[in-house]
């Protein structure tokens, strides 16, 4: 595929990656704003339920699909096929293991029927998601681009009726469940009338044998990450309440919301360079990291300060029946800096072949999360998994930086020299804005405090243009 077109599809997606984020997140402002916490926590709670058990579906067969499909696209339709073979008696059992697990362990009428209702959305979106991969490597991704788009304007304009006409939260996952069909038969009809694939299972031993011999590499990760990520709205529903879960539900996707936007966009750019200079120039992988790391600290600090001097103006303006949950807002949004940073950090170890390091490091985490909710959702409820949250994302980048030190020569003094600077501009930012906070209105300060971080920065010498972007057109070349 040529540059050029792989550079527009990659635009393409970005861009509809951005565009369905955004919509989500506004479809979640409405949602936590139409919604009692409770509603809301039962919501949330179902839709994190089955994503537990969603890894039991796919188990790695999508990346792995991507991977093989990409080596040798002749045989693409076969391996799909065989991945189908494969999810189809997974499916069938994660679907009867979700649905025993949630009767068996008290929930209510209503709550039960969230859960079969959103374990049809997991299976329909674990297998559109093979489809879709089928697409991704071919290096097309106009039609997922276009879907993606779809599916979130599906999902804003059903799940938006439902609350104005109903309320109920039963018909915010039948949303989803409407936008789940829609991808999944399109993505089947995209599959067989613009590839003419066949799509009948499959079991080829010598493709089973061999996608089933490195699932464990793929799996593992993936596993690491589900857990992480809804574990703790599953435990404050068993634990505490509905209400806990809706509560915590709020920080929670504020966080989330800036992580994906800013270094996860970050960390796309800067992983082919990284991959370039480990085979190539390790002196120069060296510098690229540690100028990644300090842009990323740059960036990050600020956003944690801001946070977390306005929270009462930020809930008072957006989610005002939420005012429980500002201390929470604030644990978790001094782990902002932590996990931003930790993405050029697993970033770093994955382009270096320390695969096995990184899922080390997330395995632990992950343990230790669910630890740490055990112990602290029933005496502190959802302020507790505020706790669990930022406590596991600082163990997390001092686990990964044990492992970046022996693979890189870092700049210890340079790193902590930007550190020092980047809190002082954050030291004068909130000072200006604490003092301006009774005379203007929050976007205006917002905007103010942004304009005066960066020139408190620029004059002690905290960063230069010129250097950023330099690694971000190394980044371009070696993509």
């Amino acid at each position: 595929m040529t540059q050029p077109n792989l550079a527009k599809n990659t635009t393409y997606y970005t861009a509809a990656l951005t565009v369905q984020k955004i919509l989500a997140f506004i479809y979640f402002w409405f949602i936590s704003n139409s919604l009692f916490p409770g509603q809301l926590g039962q919501y949330v709670f179902a839709l994190s339920f089955t994503t537990l058990f969603s890894i039991f579906i796919d188990l790695g067969l999508s990346p792995i699909l991507t991977r093989e499909a990409a080596k040798n696209q002749v045989q693409a339709n076969q391996y799909l096929k065989n991945v189908l073979g494969l999810k189809i008696p997974l499916a069938i059992l994660t679907l009867i293991a979700a649905w025993f697990f949630i009767n068996v362990t008290g929930k209510p009428a209503e709550v039960r029927l969230l859960i079969y209702l959103a374990s049809l959305v997991m299976l329909l979106d674990s297998f559109s998601l093979s489809f879709w991969v089928i697409f991704r490597s071919q290096h097309n991704l106009k039609y997922e681009s276009i879907a993606t788009i779809l599916v979130q304007i599906i999902i804003f304009v059903l799940g938006l009726i439902a609350l104005k006409t109903t309320g109920e939260v039963k018909n915010l996952i039948l949303a989803l469940l409407a936008a789940s069909l829609f991808n999944f038969f399109l993505a089947i009809i995209l599959l067989k009338f613009k590839l003419k694939f066949n799509l009948a299972p499959r079991y080829d031993q010598a493709i089973i044998k061999h996608f089933l011999k490195i699932v464990p590499a793929f799996a593992l990760a993936g596993i690491f990450v589900k857990i992480y990520n809804a574990s703790d709205s599953v435990l404050l529903s068993y634990l505490a309440s509905d209400e806990a879960v809706g509560f915590f539900a709020v920080p929670a996707k504020v966080v989330y919301a800036l992580q994906q936007v800013i270094p996860a966009a970050f960390a796309a750019v800067i992983f082919p360079a990284f991959s370039y200079y480990h085979l190539k120039d390790k002196t120069q992988l060296a510098k690229t990291f540690n100028k990644a790391f300090n842009y990323l600290t740059i960036v990050s600090l600020p956003i944690a300060f801001g946070l977390i001097i306005t929270l009462p103006q930020i809930i008072n303006l957006f989610w005002p029946s939420y005012q429980l949950v500002i201390p929470t807002f604030f644990v978790m949004g001094l782990a902002i800096p932590f996990i931003f940073l930790a993405f050029p950090t697993g970033y770093l170890l994955n382009a270096c072949d320390r695969q096995k390091n990184t899922t080390l490091n997330r395995g632990i985490i992950t343990a230790l999360a669910v630890i740490l909710n055990i112990i602290l959702i029933p005496k502190f409820s959802f302020f507790g998994a505020g706790i669990t949250f930022l406590i596991t994302n600082v163990v997390l980048l001092f686990l990964d930086f044990f492992w970046v030190a022996k693979t890189i020569k870092l700049e210890w003094l340079n790193l902590f020299k930007i550190l020092a600077k980047t809190i002082l501009a954050c030291l004068v930012m909130a000072l200006v804005i604490i003092l301006l906070l009774p005379y203007f209105h929050l976007v205006i300060l917002i905007g103010f405090g942004v304009m005066v971080y960066f020139l408190a920065l620029y004059f002690i010498k905290g960063f230069s243009l010129d250097e950023l972007g330099d690694i971000i057109n190394k980044a371009r070349i070696k993509n």
